[in-house]
């Protein structure tokens, strides 16, 4: 009996202990975002001057405010779009062309005239994967849920060919040059990780590559349809790979940009110390990324535009949100389970002891 309780509480303690370490690395992982995010004072001077301006306005200045050179770019001036036909009834149009969104494709042509433009569809991906990537085919075929391939392609897209990829629900609103000069970057996501629904990166990024491997050891069945996508294809495994690459990230090396508020501090703190340069703020490691904050990522100015999606949102996506919008409710019932089971192992120690206290022979 003794053994039993002893077994129950070691196990109640490593779920303990288990919980807490999954928050604790979940908060120095978030940090590490924060510290990892685009501010002003990554661009020229006068650039972000008229950006802010725009932001204190509520307006949207004219292009050629915007107007800058930017030479050397790490990231390709590609824009990916993905279109699977009728991939969900009710989300698309007939077989002539994506009908959802609101003119993407067009919007970032006009914004961005020397950019290409990749419309990938079923049989192109397909046909891309079966020639450049026909071991990761075993696992595009057998998704469960269409929009899981769409998530897929995105990774290896950007890996092979470099550029942004962008949702159809996600449009331009200026050129997007100045987010070409960094090795990758990620837009936030509220509360936590990031989003997938607009990325970018340099061709054979070592980061997208570990995704494109990703999805085959994170290939996992979670019953309910929105957390298989979530945890498999979608935000979430996007955000697990960089987590991954964070904690093994040998030397400190994925911490090239350094901690800062802004440019301001950042050179000033240059001048005193003489131990940070200020190309390394503006260039990060070529392993490494950077994060796009929702100031940038936002319907109230800068470089996009949105249209509510979620078209692969299934029934029950509304209680998944409805905690993922609260963590103070994940917190609670993980510490209702806990104490739980504390309180059954209490209560079964208290009836063991009864029980053996009725059993005492008499003298």
């Amino acid at each position: 009996m003794f053994v039993r309780q002893l077994v129950v509480r070691v196990i109640a303690a490593a779920v303990l202990l288990k919980i807490v370490s999954v928050i604790w690395h979940q908060y120095v992982f978030q940090s590490f975002l924060v510290e990892q995010q685009i501010t002003f004072g990554d661009f020229p001077t006068d650039y972000a001057k008229k950006l802010n301006e725009s932001r204190a306005n509520n307006q949207q200045p004219q292009e050629s405010d915007y107007s800058s050179t930017y030479n050397g770019t790490k990231i390709a001036r590609t824009i990916h779009y993905i279109w699977f036909e009728r991939i969900y009834p009710g989300h698309e149009g007939p077989s002539g062309g994506p009908s959802i969104g609101f003119g993407s494709p067009q919007l970032c042509r006009e914004h961005n005239p020397s950019y290409e433009i990749r419309m990938w569809n079923a049989t192109s991906a397909r046909e891309f994967l079966s020639n450049e990537y026909a071991w990761f085919l075993p696992t595009y075929d057998n998704y469960k849920y269409p929009i899981q391939k769409v998530d897929a392609l995105k990774y290896f897209a950007l890996y092979h060919f470099g550029g942004v990829y962008m949702d159809l629900d996600v449009a331009c609103r200026r050129s997007l040059d100045p987010l070409l000069d960094f090795p990758a970057w990620f837009p936030e996501a509220s509360p936590l990780g990031v989003n997938n629904d607009l990325m970018a990166s340099a061709a054979k990024h070592p980061i997208v590559k570990r995704m494109t491997e990703g999805l085959v050891t994170h290939n996992w069945n979670l019953l309910f349809p929105y957390l298989t996508i979530f945890w498999t294809t979608g935000p979430q495994f996007t955000s697990t790979i960089l987590q991954e690459w964070f904690e093994e990230c040998p030397d400190g090396k994925c911490m090239q940009r350094g901690a800062r508020d802004d440019l301001g501090k950042s050179a000033t703190y240059a001048q005193q110390t003489k131990t940070i340069l200020i190309a390394d703020l503006f260039h990060p490691d070529s392993d490494s990324f950077v994060v796009l904050p929702r100031v940038f990522y936002s319907e109230e100015y800068t470089f996009f535009g949105h249209k509510p999606g979620g078209s692969w949102h299934g029934g029950d996506v509304a209680v998944v949100l409805w905690f993922v919008e609260r963590p103070w409710a994940i917190a609670s019932v993980a510490t209702a389970f806990v104490g739980t089971i504390f309180g059954i192992i209490r209560l079964r120690s208290r009836r063991a002891r009864q029980r053996g206290k009725a059993y005492i022979p008499l003298v």
